[in-house]
């Protein structure tokens, strides 16, 4: 929040002393002060500010006033006027020469306005009493700011050892400008410089460590940086234009690079784990933001009991949450598709009105009150079966009743049919386009229900491990009890998640990044992604603990996000819902091809038609031998 303070009094140092006490002095607050000391040149800014620290906004202004300065008002009044006389006639003078270059329709169109030759004639006169006034020179006030921004890392370099505070020994006061009773304020710089142009483009010191996709650093074959990218790096670029800063990042090393030093040399990058984790700071950026000597620490940092660091974090810049992965569900068998469409109920209901529409068929044209109109083709319960069996397939039959009786019957039997047909071909198409999966893990508490998974895994240096000491979720901590931790590629055993036999939790944007990679090298999903989202675990960013920017950086971060940068920046570097996710798996149901899973049903119903013709062809072949046989018997006796 930003205030304006304004004081006049003889104990100004008594008041500076105590406002900073108060912590009133700091980069949102302006202090105007005025000395009211008779003798200007005794007043040593310095000595009044040692105490304050850096980023302070204050200016002092001084009097100049000589004591024994002889002035009249008579001779004010005729210097005055004599400017007012001189700015006229100049002003004349500029409009005599255009008028004469011009018609007089240019010239009503181009002249001066009353207001604009007000200001123009008053700023003649400010010109003319700046190089001539003699009488009005005794009342005067000299205003001179502090220039405090950033002094510590700008002027690091001119010293021979490093200094841990920002005190003022830093600052430089600068003349921005006086007063006088005629000429009024006359400045060359803005009284408060820093709230309008913040470090006035000097260049501050920034330490950084590569961790993509936080920090991405390229560097030349002599190890110096020549490029910078990820969330963090566009951070501090709006940060150095907002601000108005340049910077120079310095190369700490990185937790990666700390274990690699204490393993053996002989390390495989293969053996690398995809996707990157901000829980452990490494050791040499804390130690180094603890000297101040740097403006920021461009690392992103779990923000973490921030009452127990040695450092100071900003406003959380991105949450990252956890999930786990597992083995995609296998697809249901669709040997029985074509029963999918209807229930047990409904196909067992569809019998029976099978068997119950053809006896009233044959009833209905056996009853017929008049021989021509029953149908030969239909005097057999068997016939009238069939017949209704073939209007069900949408085959018709070569009869039809002539009674209205027995038309009424079959014509609501068609409409039976278009219904049941159009439902079930409708079904069937919804089936083969959406499959059905075997239950899968969409939540961490459904882990008991499946036993084929044995091997528990979770990354090492994780948020979610020291989160699991403080929750009351059983199902995490029965998880972390029986988790292996990993640290390389090799005891991260994805294959054996591929199996179905592992599960291993991580940030889900890590998890993403591992199923994007497996579908590209074997075009197919063989992962899937937990439903459940756990443990928001918040990232920053890193200042010193002394530092005076903190709510500034804050201040431009939030805006930021509102403005839709760093949403920005996250959909540019972290990895995004790939084809195993979201639409991408959406669009590729939809474009499903039928293939031999979904059309074996099909054909083994064909197959069991065959099976039962052929058996019904040896009951017809025994069924017609038998009588034959008797007769010959019968004969031969």
């Amino acid at each position: 929040m930003r205030q304006q303070f304004l004081v006049i009094s003889a104990f100004h140092e008594d008041i500076i002393e105590i406002a900073e006490t108060l912590n009133m002095f700091h980069v949102g607050n302006q202090w105007m002060i005025f000395v009211l000391d008779m003798v200007a040149r005794d007043f040593d800014a310095g000595t009044v500010t040692i105490n304050l620290d850096e980023g302070a906004n204050i200016a002092f202004a001084l009097n100049e006033t000589e004591p024994n300065c002889q002035d009249s008002l008579n001779c004010t009044i005729s210097e005055i006027s004599l400017a007012l006389v001189d700015a006229i006639s100049k002003i004349t003078v500029e409009e005599e020469s255009i008028y004469g270059e011009i018609s007089d329709e240019e010239w009503e169109a181009i002249r001066f306005t009353k207001q604009e030759k007000q200001s123009e004639i008053l700023g003649y006169m400010k010109e003319f009493l700046k190089t001539n006034a003699k009488c009005s020179s005794c009342a005067r006030w000299r205003v001179e700011t502090a220039i405090t921004w950033g002094k510590s890392q700008e002027n690091r370099k001119f010293r021979s050892t490093p200094q841990r505070d920002a005190k003022n020994r830093n600052f430089e006061f600068i003349n921005i400008g006086y007063w006088t009773p005629v000429l009024g304020f006359v400045c060359q710089e803005l009284a408060f410089p820093h709230i309008e142009h913040h470090f006035r483009n000097i260049t501050m010191d920034i330490l950084t460590v590569h961790n993509p996709p936080w920090q991405i650093l390229t560097k030349n074959s002599n190890g110096d940086i020549v490029e910078h990218k990820g969330i963090v790096m566009e951070i501090v670029k709006e940060l150095s234009r907002a601000l108005n800063f340049s910077y120079y990042l310095h190369e700490a090393s990185s937790w990666k690079e700390e274990d690699s030093l204490s393993t053996s040399a002989g390390g495989n990058e293969s053996d690398e784990l995809v996707g990157s984790m901000t829980f452990r700071i490494p050791y040499r950026v804390v130690e180094m933001v603890q000297g101040n000597q740097f403006f920021i620490a461009a690392v992103a940092a779990t923000l973490e009991d921030p009452d127990q660091k040695p450092f100071n974090y900003t406003q959380p810049i991105s949450v990252q949450k956890y999930s786990f992965i597992t083995r995609k569900p296998d697809e249901v068998s669709r040997i029985y598709l074509f029963t999918a469409p209807f229930t047990v109920e409904t196909w067992f209901c569809l019998m029976g009105i099978i068997l119950l529409t053809a006896p009233t068929l044959y009833a209905i044209n056996r009853l017929a009150p008049l021989k021509e109109m029953r149908i030969v083709g239909l005097s057999t319960v068997k016939s009238c079966f069939w017949y209704i069996f073939g209007a069900l397939l949408q085959q018709g039959g070569m009869y039809l009743p002539t009674a209205d009786s027995g038309r009424l019957v079959v014509g609501f039997w068609w409409i039976v049919v278009i219904v049941l047909v159009t439902t079930y071909c409708g079904n069937l198409v919804a089936f083969l386009t959406f499959p059905k999966f075997q239950p899968g893990v969409d939540y961490l508490n459904q882990l008991e229900d499946h036993k084929d998974i044995v091997q528990y895994g979770l990354r090492n240096g994780t948020f979610f491990e020291r989160y699991v000491q403080s929750t009351t979720r059983e199902d995490f901590k029965h998880y972390l009890e029986r988790a292996k931790i990993y640290g390389s590629a090799q005891e991260e055993d994805i294959e054996a998640v591929k199996r179905g036999e592992r599960i291993n939790i991580d940030w889900r944007i890590n998890l993403q990044l591992i199923v994007q990679r497996h579908f590209e090298r074997d075009k197919e999903c063989r992962f899937a992604l937990g439903r459940e989202s756990f443990v928001d675990e918040q990232i920053a960013m890193i200042v010193p603990a002394q530092s005076a920017y903190l709510h500034l950086v804050n201040r431009h971060i939030k805006s930021m996000f509102r403005m839709g940068f760093i949403e920005r920046w996250h959909q540019m570097n972290l990895p995004s819902a790939g084809k195993c996710n979201g639409k991408s798996a959406q669009r590729q149901v939809t474009n499903h091809k039928v293939n031999m899973d979904d059309m074996l049903g099909c054909f083994l119903v064909l197959l069991l038609g065959f099976t039962f013709a052929l058996l019904i062809v040896c009951g017809e072949f025994w069924y017609r031998r038998f009588p034959a046989s008797r007769k010959r018997r019968q004969f031969t006796n």
